[in-house]
Order: structure tokens, then C-alpha cells, then sequence
């Protein structure tokens, strides 16, 4: 072969050559289009991200994934040796390595608040694991990935199902702290939204506002105190100013102003919860009572569909729901003197958001029967509340709603017959042990709503036990009564009055009467 055919075969080859890298320029190029517009990358640097999360994301590139590989498995060996305390640390190294990869982060979250918190034998020490898996999601990944429902939804059901149900036998110490934070930041109900809404957001705001030549900048000087520092004795205390800005002489004007701030401050920058959000949830959905999970559920689940075309995304549709319903069954707080003393009871007025939320979902889902027997149960439990307030007319509605959703025959039933079927697991079959023990139970709960003060309720659950005795007394017939039956009511009554006395604590057994107390009957439906 000539040099003149080497080298145009050279030039063809270059050429082909020149041709395959624009090709794959091209394609490249196309590629990593494609990769940022659907997420499937990491090299660009977070949005509003801290300068750690920035380095850690450009400069280590895919060593980022070996260094994460590491910590899981030393995480993996610190918590089969039970030695928990540096968890937390490696999990939010995990999380700023990793910010993307959000089915991590929520695995992490729920084995420290479920895992992990049951180990430990302290309620405070409980509490605590508790708290550092919401903080992994609120407080760290939620800052990188604001807008991804998953998040939300599992930091919902910490609040739903590990707060708010009684699965952990510390679950009521749990509620309690909630309840302590949430006083704090938003005062006692009622809460006037407008202004804490409109209270100051920094401190900047907060001289402003306040009036020229205020003592409390002195003060905090004096002490050596920022407020950054106030703001933190204001989280640890009881929602009172504390000192020194206590004994400070502010104007009540600005008095005011200042704990509109501190509460404003721990609802925020602390809890982060939006009270704008707050108050437009409380009047979308009825009186949420923000001491009690569910209503928390209830505003991060709402969180989560916001981020959603049409709401329509069924994990987060499931624990609002599932939170307003347990909302209306348990979702109003009462206390006597001290908050250790809490109580919940049914929160009516929340009946026909929750119900709607019901409906929403299954019309929503159409091809799915999923939702419809939690609906079911719902509606039930709805009837029975409404009945055991003395609200018979509203219990009526939901009992034919239940007739027109389901053929099942126990529908069919007049209402006095329905309930009392539901409250007692047919009373005519159970054994003189049972109906004693429906009966006192009724008259215990009565007892205790006496003793918070709440007439209307306790004059309700003692009518369920009157009629249970009743319909029980009933059912065995008179030749059986000197066999099976039970003692006259109002002797039953004053028995458990005095068991009562004796077991409840001293701050609700000092409200109690020394004799049975003849109650009102419940208002007319």
C-alpha cells in the first residue's frame, strides 16, 4: 500500500473517531440532562444547604457512598453491643453524606423512636430516643428535601402510632412532655392566633417593637445573657418570662410583646411548626387540640400532601384520617390542678372533618376497598360516642349512614339496641362477672369526668352503666335474679364511689363528693 492510501485511511479513521466522541458528546450531554431533571444525581450542590452539607457533597463525589457504607455498618455494631449515645451523631452524618436518600434517613428515625427507646427502662431516657428520631426528620432531613411527601409521613406516624397510641407503656409520659412543650409555645386553650402570628421573628423585630429605652436589653446585659440564651430557660420553664427578664420593669405592653415572641420563637425555630399553619388547620378541621399527637399528625401529614397533585398519595392520606379520627375519639385534653393528671376525652365537634377526610380518600381511590372498613369502624365508634354524650339525634345520622353504606343486619337495630350491643358484646350472654365489671367500668369513668369537672360527661357514662344494668337485669329472666343477678344500682353506684376514693390520686379524689352525687341527665339531642 502507497502513503497516499496510509493516510487517507489515518483521516478516515480520525474522522470516524472525531465522529463516535461528538456522538457521545452528544448523548452525554443528553444523559446528564436527564439525570438532574429526574433527581438521579447528586453532584449539585443542595439548596439552603449548610456549608459541611455543600463540601461533603461536591468535593467527596462518590466516596460519599463508601464513607456512608461505613458508618451503617459501625451503627449496625454500636447497637448490637447496646451501646446507643453515638448513633445519633453517626445517623445525622449518614443524613448529610446521603441528604437524598430518604428512605434512610426514615429508617434511622423510626428504629431510634421505636428500637432503640424501648431498651431503655427510663421514661425520660425513652423520651428522649423518642424526640431524636423526630429531630432526625424535622430538624435535619426535611431542611434538604422539603418537598418529599415520604418524610412527612413517617414523621406523622411517630406522632400517630408511637405518641399517640398506647403500644409503649410509656406512651402516657409521652403525651405529657408533648403537652408541657406545647403549653409553652402556644399558652392554655384557647389559643388567640392573630397575635402570635403577628409577633416579632427576631430579635431585630423584637427592639423594634418594643419601647424606646427598654430595661430589658439592660437587664440581659447586666447578666451577661443573650437572648438566644433567655430563649432557652423559656423552653426548659413553665411558659412564664423567665428571670431576669422577669423582674425586669417592662411596661405590660411590652411584657406581652416579649412572651408573644419567646412562645412564637419555641413554636418555630424549636417545635418548627408554621402558626399560620396552625390556625388554618384549627379552622379547617374543627378545635385540634395542639397538646395531643394526633393534632401533630395531623399538621405533618397535611405537610406531606401539600407536596402532592391532587393530595393524592395514599400513605399521607391514611394518617390524617386515621389521626382525626383518633382525634375525635380521644382528641380533647383535661387536667386537674397538674398536668401529670391529664386525661382525654372524645372531641366531638371533629366528627365531620374526619369523616370527610374518609370520604375524600376512598373517592380518591376508587379501585381500592382499603379505606372503607376503617370507615366502617369509624362511623361505629362515632355512633357510639355521640350516643354515650346524650347526642342521640346525631347518633341516629351516623347509624343510617351505616344502614346505607352495608346490608350487615346489626344496622338494622334501633339505636338503644345497637349501642348497647357495642358497648356490652351482647350483655344477655355474659356472666354476672361481666355485667358487674361493664357496669362498675361505666361508673368509674363517670366518677373520674366528676372529678375534672365535667358534669355533662360523667351524668352520660353513668346513664350507659344504668342501662347496661338494665338490659343485663333484663335478659335473665326472674327466676335466675337471686342466682345470677346484680345488686341495686344505686348500691353499685356507691360502691364504686368508695373505690374510687380510696385509688384515684389525691388531687382527683379530693374533688370527689363523700356520696354518690344525683347527676343531671344529659341535655336533650
Amino acid at each position: 500500500m502507497n502513503r497516499t492510501g496510509q493516510l487517507f485511511r489515518a483521516l478516515g479513521v480520525l474522522a470516524a473517531a472525531f465522529l463516535l466522541l461528538a456522538g457521545l458528546h452528544v448523548v452525554q450531554a443528553d444523559m446528564n440532562r436527564q439525570r438532574a431533571a429526574h433527581e438521579l444525581t447528586e453532584t449539585a450542590p443542595l439548596e439552603n444547604a449548610p456549608p459541611v452539607i455543600a463540601f461533603t457533597t461536591v468535593a467527596l463525589g462518590g466516596f460519599r457512598g463508601l464513607v456512608a457504607d461505613y458508618l451503617w455498618l459501625r451503627a449496625n455494631r454500636l447497637q448490637d453491643e447496646g451501646r446507643y449515645y453515638e448513633l445519633f451523631q453517626l445517623a445525622s452524618w449518614i443524613v448529610k453524606l446521603q441528604p437524598r436518600f430518604t428512605g434512610a434517613t426514615a429508617y434511622l428515625a423510626w428504629n431510634m423512636s421505636y428500637n432503640i427507646s424501648v431498651t431503655c427502662n427510663e421514661f425520660p431516657d425513652r423520651w428522649r430516643w423518642v424526640n431524636r428520631g423526630i429531630e432526625l426528620i424535622r430538624d435535619e432531613a426535611l431542611i434538604y428535601n422539603p418537598a418529599d411527601p415520604l418524610l412527612y409521613k413517617e414523621l406523622a406516624w411517630i406522632y400517630h402510632h408511637k405518641l399517640g397510641q398506647d403500644m409503649d407503656d410509656a406512651n402516657r409520659y409521652y403525651k405529657i412532655q408533648l403537652a408541657r412543650q406545647m403549653t409553652v409555645a402556644l399558652g392554655d386553650p384557647p389559643v388567640d392566633w392573630a397575635p402570635l402570628i403577628a409577633a416579632p421573628v427576631n430579635e431585630t423585630e423584637l427592639r423594634a417593637r418594643l419601647a424606646a429605652g427598654s430595661p430589658l436589653w439592660t437587664v440581659l446585659t447586666e447578666k451577661g445573657l443573650s437572648l438566644r440564651e433567655l430563649e432557652i430557660r423559656f423552653a426548659a420553664g413553665d411558659g412564664a418570662i423567665p428571670e431576669p427578664a422577669a423582674s425586669a420593669k417592662l411596661i405590660p405592653a411590652d411584657r406581652q410583646t416579649l412572651l408573644l415572641y419567646l412562645r412564637r420563637h419555641r413554636l418555630t425555630a424549636d417545635l418548627k411548626l408554621d402558626p399560620v399553619r396552625l390556625a388554618a388547620l384549627t379552622k379547617r378541621y374543627g378545635p385540634l387540640d395542639w397538646r395531643l399527637p394526633q393534632a401533630h399528625a395531623v399538621y405533618w401529614a397535611e405537610r406531606g400532601l401539600e407536596f402532592v397533585p391532587g393530595r393524592k398519595e395514599i400513605n399521607c392520606e391514611r394518617v390524617l384520617f386515621q389521626s382525626l379520627g383518633q382525634a375525635f375519639r380521644s382528641g380533647r385534653l383535661i387536667y386537674a390542678g397538674s398536668i401529670e393528671t391529664l386525661e382525654t376525652t372524645p372531641n366531638l365537634e371533629l366528627f365531620d372533618s374526619a369523616n370527610q377526610a374518609y370520604l375524600d380518600s376512598i373517592n380518591r381511590h376508587l379501585d381500592s376497598n382499603a379505606n372503607r372498613s376503617g370507615h366502617e369502624n369509624f362511623l361505629i365508634d362515632a355512633a357510639v360516642e355521640f350516643y354515650k354524650f346524650g347526642r342521640t339525634r346525631k347518633a341516629k345520622e351516623i347509624l343510617e349512614m351505616l344502614r346505607k353504606s352495608s346490608d350487615n343486619p346489626k344496622f338494622r337495630q334501633p339505636l338503644d339496641e345497637f349501642v348497647l350491643g357495642e358497648l356490652a358484646s351482647d350483655i344477655s350472654m355474659a356472666s354476672q362477672g361481666q355485667a358487674q365489671a361493664a357496669v362498675q367500668g361505666y361508673l368509674v369513668q363517670s366518677m373520674a369526668a366528676l372529678a375534672y369537672g365535667d358534669d355533662e360527661r360523667a351524668a352520660a357514662f353513668e346513664l350507659i352503666g344504668r342501662k347496661i344494668w338494665a338490659k343485663y337485669m333484663a335478659s335473665i329472666g326472674a327466676e335466675t335474679k337471686d342466682r345470677r343477678g346484680l345488686a341495686p344500682f344505686d348500691q353499685i353506684k356507691l360502691k364504686t364511689l368508695e373505690y374510687c376514693r380510696k385509688n384515684f390520686p389525691p388531687v382527683l379524689t379530693n374533688r370527689l363528693p363523700e356520696v354518690p352525687k344525683a347527676l343531671p341527665p344529659p341535655p336533650a339531642p
